[in-house]
């Protein structure tokens, strides 16, 4: 399990904000979209991430609830595609749901022989307003 890493805000698109952090053992930048329905206003300018290996059966698996309150996000996610120092992953949920783009996790942050991955957004509510 990946404890914590710390991401800033980095990029806002029409629909959606991005954070990012650089990873130095990758050389290779980790960015995590998510829609703007779903932060909390004002737009927190850091969040938290955590990434653990998931085993079991998916469809036992108990999300986040989705909402565009304080909640964080916590969600199932499926490997896409390999980069050279990243892995594509997306949401197991309805793509209309989506509470998270794809992300492109850089390989140190992948727990080893995981297929799919829980990943947890957690919201720094100290940093509001500042995005």
């Amino acid at each position: 399990m990946i404890e914590m890493v710390l991401l800033n805000p980095s990029k806002e698109t029409e629909r959606k904000l991005r954070w990012s952090v650089w990873i130095e053992k990758d050389d290779a930048p980790f960015h995590l979209y998510i829609p703007q329905w779903r932060v909390p206003q004002p737009w927190p300018a850091h969040l938290y991430v955590q990434i653990q290996a998931f085993e079991g059966d998916p469809s036992k698996f108990v999300p986040g609830v989705a909402s565009p309150q304080e909640n964080n996000i916590r969600i199932l996610l499926r490997p896409v595609c390999d980069h050279t120092r990243t892995r594509r992953y997306a949401p197991l949920e309805d793509s209309n749901e989506w509470q998270l783009g794809e992300p492109y996790i850089p390989s140190s942050l992948i727990p080893t022989d995981s297929h799919l991955l829980v990943i947890e957004v957690h919201w720094d509510l100290q940093s509001k307003g500042q995005f």
